[in-house]
């Protein structure tokens, strides 16, 4: 089922997700609530899923060869200090996962993207490395480029941007776990949950969805929405070594 880039080595995966709210101002809600309106949204529900729109509030990776989890996040909207390690829970269908990821504050989005951005060029240096995201070139890609557009962030970006153009049907930077799982799209799409309680793994909605982090930002639990994302960083990690077949 997996079409790894054909190598003597396997990939190097860096497996990441982002986690986003709407970047709203006085000057530009009543504009964003009149395109939501036309889609039955509310202003936060659309910004957030706006690719230009969509503030970062979160990166979270899985480095796969050297098994460890790391994010960063936006320090500004922490209510209290921001740690420098995060537990998760473990127990993951038998598997030995990580559940301590190292985590960065950073003083705003724009650090948040460079620091990142930095991650992705010093991966890709590697031989035989790719990236590895579920639904990427459909929301995380696009957020990440047109948000590094909005603050001027250089740093990742011509990576990220050749990695949103390669072929879907030969991807060597990039690969979605979501054309995996649908076959390009021959089948239905589900959410990476089914997939993860389908192999057997831990489901990563377990005490949150993406639905519910832009009310715990705003309550000032950044701290869980971070833990969040590891864990669904964790569980696509775990989905791309089953469809492997090294799970």
């Amino acid at each position: 089922m997996y079409k790894p880039t054909m190598t003597a080595s396997p990939p190097r995966a860096l497996v990441f997700d982002i986690e986003t709210i709407a970047d709203l101002t006085a000057e530009n809600r009543n504009a964003v609530a009149a395109l939501a309106e036309g889609r039955g949204m509310t202003p936060e529900q659309y910004g957030a899923l706006c690719p230009p729109l969509a503030r970062v509030v979160c990166i979270a990776w899985f480095d796969v060869a050297a098994g460890t989890l790391g994010a960063v996040f936006d320090a500004t909207l922490c209510a209290d200090a921001p740690p420098v390690s995060i537990h998760l829970e473990g127990g993951d269908g038998g598997e030995s996962m990580p559940v301590e990821g190292a985590v960065c504050g950073c003083e705003g989005e724009a650090a948040l993207l460079r620091q990142f951005g930095r991650t992705v060029e010093a991966h890709l240096q590697q031989p035989h490395a790719e990236l590895v995201t579920y639904n990427g070139r459909g929301f995380d890609l696009p957020v990440l480029l047109h948000r590094a557009v909005k603050h001027g962030v250089h740093d990742g970006r011509a990576l990220l941007l050749q990695a949103m153009h390669e072929s879907r049907y030969q991807p060597r930077l990039h690969v979605d776990l979501m054309e995996l799982v649908t076959f390009n799209g021959a089948s239905s799409r589900w959410p990476l949950a089914a997939y993860a309680i389908g192999y057997g793994c831990r489901s990563p909605k377990a005490e949150m969805d993406g639905a519910a982090v832009g009310a715990a930002v705003e309550g000032g639990r950044l701290i869980d929405v971070v833990r969040y994302c590891l864990g669904d960083v964790r569980a696509a990690a775990q989905v791309y070594l089953r469809l492997r077949g090294q799970a």
